[in-house]
């Protein structure tokens, strides 16, 4: 990879410009901030039931300044990030031991490949404790479910047979390292080469990240502070060699991020090149054939990039790349693969998760007020007991596993019925989406732990049948795991590290403060639409975590996986010393 050209503001110049323009009008940052507030107080009022509306008050008014206050931390943090590094060393007659330490073990990212091979043992190092303890694998819930449809035994969704209702290829890799390792001598020999093969990719994912970084024009802190990041954040590697569909996604998604970065750039002169346009098309489908909602990721992110691009050409090739996706998910592979191979296709209740919740919230507090007609069709729909099964907390005891003739016919009937009565009980529709998606917005509280957390408990000791059914390794190390899971908890409601392990703070607040950074800087003329553009991949991310099947449980974990592989990427643009008129040079 060649260093990408970059022209560089004189720091002594441009500081007091760039103060003086960034000096806006922070009503912007207050109606937002009231807004968070005002979501996350509404979750606490949800889950404490009640309470006087002065305190409520005080509450939002305390949140609102937290916010506040928060991004403007952020945006010193940003600030110092963007500091030249070398310019801060050179200010130093006598260097700390520790500043000499690190530029020694430190690898360079603008090097040649034996720097990134170093790049990479050092992450490997820094991941090795979490993979002794994966192995031989974190098995997650529903990747019993895909080893069971391999081995075409009897599961909680078919009968034995292959089913779309879990993304068919991530099926498929899970199958081919069970059957390797059952051919071996044991299943869990093949789990084993499943968590090092996915160790090995993520590690080399993060690292070409963590270079493109280096080589875009980001300052030496936010490059190196991106690989520390991926380093010794625990929950990267814990996530990233887990034995779960999500896994498999976040290398695959990164790279993808990484390809729409580029195009950005060079505002689609990349994809002059046929090598560049066959990798982004084949990174698109990988997207879409890893995660039942990869196609319209890659669809919102291609509409969004050709805005940015220069010329026709670039945009056709774009909206052709996400056209072609909707062709292979929509019409090639329920069409003709899925007949051929005898797969089930999915069903349509994942993507109408949250109108089922709502109507199962309104059958249990409102039943009695509706119509006959309107009630037929909400329980035909639904499972059944879906109002004595409702959970706040997730909806799969609602939505169900199958799709049958029954909800094809009633699905039309069913949004008319739905779409009237949100007008009629709008605070019971609102009421079931909160609860069910807190964990993205709300403060952690005593109610509901809404922290992030290992789950090892969850995903290597958890007993389970089908688990034994499907021949898969579960550890009996109940206590050491428990020991770290626990752990973890209390960490995690700690005053001074709670905010920073919530997952709203990954899954929304740092969204928030990079997209206003990032604003306050388009506005100021300070950042380019070339280099705002690298937001991309968080905008088509968040969307699909606030319409997700739970936020608060163990499974809510896994949609957080791509938002905390981005996080770098939002700090790392507002860091590029770059003269927005010199973009393109």
């Amino acid at each position: 990879m060649k260093r990408m050209p970059t022209v560089v503001e004189s720091s002594t110049a441009s500081t007091s410009t760039t103060r003086r323009k960034l000096r806006l009008p922070r009503l912007g940052l207050f109606c937002c901030s009231l807004v968070l507030a005002m979501l996350a107080e509404y979750c606490a009022y949800l889950n404490e039931g009640g309470g006087g509306n002065v305190r409520r008050a005080l509450h939002v008014i305390a949140l609102t300044v937290f916010f506040m206050v928060m991004t403007l931390v952020f945006e010193h943090f940003i600030s110092w990030l963007g500091r030249d590094s070398k310019q801060t060393e050179s200010s130093q007659s006598h260097p700390s031991i520790l500043s000499r330490l690190l530029r020694r073990i430190a690898p360079d990212f603008t090097g040649d490949r034996h720097q990134a091979l170093k790049a990479a043992g050092v992450m490997a190092v820094c991941w090795l404790p979490y993979y002794l303890l994966a192995l031989p694998s974190e098995i997650w819930y529903d990747t019993v479910q895909q080893v069971m449809m391999w081995k075409g035994l009897p599961n909680p969704i078919t009968s034995g047979a292959w089913s779309d209702h879990h993304p068919v290829l991530d099926t498929l890799i899970f199958g081919v390292f069970y059957q390797l390792g059952a051919w071996i001598g044991h299943p869990a020999v093949g789990v084993a080469l499943y968590t090092t093969c996915i160790a090995i990719a993520s590690i080399a994912v993060f690292v070409y990240t963590v270079r493109y970084l280096a080589k875009s024009g980001v300052s030496r802190k936010a490059y190196l502070g991106a690989f520390l990041f991926f380093c010794v954040f625990p929950f990267i590697p814990i996530f990233a060699m887990a034995m779960v569909k999500d896994a498999v996604f976040l290398p695959v998604f990164m790279l993808f991020s990484v390809q729409c970065m580029e195009v950005a750039r060079t505002k689609g002169a990349c994809l002059k090149n046929r090598r560049t346009l066959a990798l982004f098309i084949m990174l698109a489908f990988l997207v879409s054939l890893t995660k039942k909602t990869g196609v319209y990721s890659v669809a919102l992110a291609c509409i969004l990039l050709a805005f940015v691009v220069a010329g026709n050409r670039a945009r056709v090739k774009l909206l052709g790349t996400a056209a072609a996706s909707g062709l292979v998910i929509f019409i090639l592979l329920p069409l003709v693969l899925f007949p051929a191979c005898h797969i089930i296709p999915g069903g349509k209740q994942e993507m109408i998760a949250i109108p089922l919740q709502q109507s199962a919230l309104l059958l249990r507090e409102h039943g009695d007020e509706l119509s006959k007609s309107d009630k037929d069709i909400l329980t035909g729909m639904l499972e059944p007991n879906a109002a004595e099964n409702y959970e706040w907390w997730a909806v799969d005891k609602i939505k169900g596993t199958h799709w049958t003739h029954q909800r094809e016919n009633l699905l039309k009937p069913f949004l008319r019925v739905w779409a009237k009565n949100a007008v009629i009980y709008p605070q019971t529709y609102a009421k079931a989406y909160f609860m069910l998606e807190q964990g993205w917005i709300a403060l952690p509280n005593s109610t509901v732990n809404e922290n992030l957390q290992s789950s090892y408990l969850y995903t290597r000791t958890a007993p389970g049948k089908n688990a034994d059914i499907a021949g898969l390794p579960q550890s009996k190390y109940t206590r050491l795991y428990d020991g770290i899971d626990q752990f973890v908890i209390w960490l995690g409601n700690q005053f001074f590290t709670q905010p920073w392990l919530s997952r709203a703070f990954w899954a929304t607040w740092l969204p928030f403060m990079q997209l206003y950074e990032t604003v306050r800087r388009l506005r100021a003329k300070e950042l380019s639409w070339t280099y705002a553009a690298w937001l991309a991949p968080m905008l088509v991310s968040v969307p699909f975590l606030w319409i997700s099947g739970g936020s608060v449980t163990y499974e809510g974990l896994r949609y957080l996986m791509p938002m905390l592989g981005i996080a770098p990427i939002g700090c790392a643009l507002l860091t590029v010393q770059q003269q927005p008129s010199h973009a393109d040079r």
